[in-house]
């Protein structure tokens, strides 16, 4: 190989990228043309539109023609990487052989264009068309991967294929399946045949007809996709060496992307089909095929050396990918969260909660809080490497890839709000998805590491819960709710700094904030105490004014008090790491047992009495007013 090799690899390289961009634009265009059905805009004429080479343009006319002269340069980056191809590289059949093949398909391309206006787009030759354009999108893909790799560095020697390889190319293959379903969905107009998400109107069984049979084909082969595509991931996952990095980082950009493609296929069939949707439908599963691309590629291209790094020695025992999941979610966090959101269910003036309501919430609570940990420990995974407590975690320890981890998160999200949505009501999906977002952009993104207040403000997350379960038995929020929410944000500094306390030498080394690092144990443990003030006749404050019963009273009180024997004996205590670590346990407990208290208020006969009039509640206009005396009003 002569000295100007790796130069014509990079020029081979900057064609082959460009042509792939171009193509990749070129399918989603031909989308275009179909969804606004300008697919006969130039007439059946063609190379020439009606007759002209450059006819007046109205808007089918004006869609068609660029595409076509987007085709014209697509053709011209094609012959460009043929002819270095052959030129530069006629010894290397790795780069000479997808540059010729490019060449061939692009003929086809072109010809099977030629058809389809001629025979007035027959369904088939549009469907081939389409087939034949991923192909040629993938095959430029390989000509640039494979010479930018000739013009880096010398590599590692590398292996024949990953040993995931062929589960690689099963997943590629069965894509390539669920693209040409969905061409023939959308080419025989059987999109309007199969209505709901994720079932097909309401049922698990296909429609009677062909077309609703041909629309629920689609949806099954794209779900089992979406299976295939996660157990890819988690065997890819489990290579840990920094050689296989861009394989785990393809792995996570197929995941996310068929992930965005399910969702945008359910929002275009629940809005019945608009026009908009059904274009970046084609777009995020063109990145789906294109993601798959480079997946293969780098699936057989693993290191030869990295073998003995992903394969653990005998004997050694690592946590199960599923394990690893669970792990992502902090369910010891959510266990919390779950409770702060069914206990005040138990409170509303909408009575009890059904059981059905409550699993609901349940799991659309635990998957909207998964989501938003997942995403808190993706964005983390660079500080986690420099804390004792978490560099064990699954994605610094390199055991999950972080682009899997955002995936993760991003679909446990997208879950949630379905869930809410569909099987709870509108205000609670909303009000679950804020709390997500103002965990991950205002305390994980901004706060947590510029602010000693990143807890005091950021803190708010974990207060939405509360919102959360009233919103889901009333379909509002009242001024109750807000006092929860109140209440969990009085509490997060207090619990928070006991271990921001034990754990200060670990900020300090990560460069996080915490108050105990910018301001000093005296100042933090000072303002445990004040909020700990602040926090107690809060808690109390119900029962004085009948909202509920003397049971909660007592435990408020009860509970309150032990908390706030934890903050006095910790500022008087020089050896703090004993006092705060039985401070930390004992506030998780706290609120745990202060919610339940509301519960079981509300349980007892008494506090069933009492919450018969406890709230006035300002409803629609002419509607009686309940008031402490059991007297009616109107306003």
């Amino acid at each position: 190989m002569t000295s100007s090799t790796p130069d014509r690899a990079r020029l081979l390289r900057r064609l082959a990228w460009t042509g792939a961009l171009l193509a990749f634009g070129l399918i989603v265009l031909g989308g275009v043309v179909r969804i606004t059905g300008s697919g006969l805009g130039c007439g059946e004429h063609w190379p020439r539109c009606n007759g002209e080479w450059f006819p007046p343009l109205d808007l089918p006319t004006m869609i068609e023609i660029g595409h076509r002269w987007a085709a014209a340069l697509v053709s011209v980056c094609v012959l460009a990487v043929a002819v270095v191809g052959w030129l530069g590289h006629r010894r290397e059949p790795a780069l000479r052989n997808p540059a010729l093949l490019a060449l061939v398909l692009l003929v086809v391309q072109v010809l099977l264009g030629a058809v389809t206006v001629k025979l007035s787009l027959p369904p088939w030759v549009i469907i081939a068309h389409l087939a034949n354009a991923m192909l040629l999108l993938a095959t430029l893909m390989v000509v640039a991967l494979r010479a930018g790799s000739r013009a880096g560095p010398a590599a590692a020697p590398l292996e024949s294929r990953h040993a995931a390889n062929r589960l690689v190319l099963a997943t590629v293959a069965f894509g390539f399946v669920v693209i040409l379903f969905g061409a023939q969905v959308a080419n025989f107009h059987a999109g309007m045949f199969c209505l709901g998400f994720p079932l097909c109107d309401g049922g698990i069984l296909p429609p009677a007809s062909a077309r609703g049979a041909l629309h629920w084909s689609h949806r099954v082969l794209a779900y089992l996709f979406l299976g295939l595509a996660l157990m890819m991931v988690a065997r890819v996952s489990r290579r840990h060496d920094p050689e296989s990095r861009q394989l785990r980082r393809a792995a996570g950009m197929v995941l996310a992307a068929t992930v965005a493609q399910i969702a945008v296929g359910g929002a275009m069939v629940l809005h019945l089909l608009p026009p908009g949707l059904r274009a970046l439908h084609l777009l995020v599963g063109t990145l789906v095929w294109a993601s798959l691309v480079v997946l293969v590629f780098h699936s057989r291209r693993t290191p030869a050396e990295a073998r003995a790094v992903a394969d653990p020695a005998p004997g050694a025992r690592h946590p199960s990918f599923a394990s690893d999941l669970v792990t992502l979610t902090k369910p010891r966090i959510i266990s919390l969260l779950l409770v702060t959101t069914l206990a005040p269910m138990f409170i509303t003036p909408a009575g009890l909660p059904t059981w059905s309501q409550l699993f609901w919430v349940t799991v659309g609570g635990y998957l909207m809080s998964g989501g938003a940990n997942t995403i808190n420990m993706w964005f983390d995974r660079d500080i986690d490497t420099r804390m004792a407590r978490t560099r064990l975690r699954p994605i610094p320890s390199g055991r999950i890839s972080a682009e899997f981890g955002l995936a993760f998160g991003v679909a446990l999200g997208i879950a949630a709000f379905a869930v809410f949505w569909y099987r709870v009501n509108e205000l609670s999906a909303w009000l679950a998805l804020a709390g997500l977002l103002f965990y991950v952009f205002i305390y994980t993104i901004w706060l947590k590491r510029t602010s000693p207040q990143n807890i005091v403000i950021g803190g708010a997350a974990g207060a939405f819960p509360p919102l959360v379960g009233w919103a889901a038995m009333t379909g509002r929020i009242d001024l109750a709710a807000v006092y929860l929410f109140a209440i969990i944000f009085y509490w997060t500094p207090p619990h928070f700094w006991a271990l921001a306390l034990i754990k200060q030498a670990d900020y300090a080394r990560a460069g996080i904030p915490m108050m105990p690092v910018v301001r000093g144990e005296a100042r933090t443990k000072y303002e445990m105490l004040v909020y700990t003030l602040m926090l107690l006749p809060l808690t109390i404050m119900p029962t004085f004014f009948g909202a509920l019963g003397p049971f909660y009273g007592v435990a408020a009180a009860v509970l309150g008090a032990r908390l706030l024997w934890y903050c006095i004996r910790l500022l008087r205590e020089k050896s703090i790491t004993p006092v705060a670590w039985q401070m930390y346990k004992y506030s998780l407990l706290y609120l745990a047992l202060l919610f339940a208290a509301m519960g079981v208020d509300r349980a007892l006969p008494f506090g069933h009495r009492a919450a018969a009039h406890d709230v006035i509640i300002l409803d629609r206009p002419g509607e009686e007013l309940a008031t402490p005396a059991g007297a009616h009003v109107h306003p």
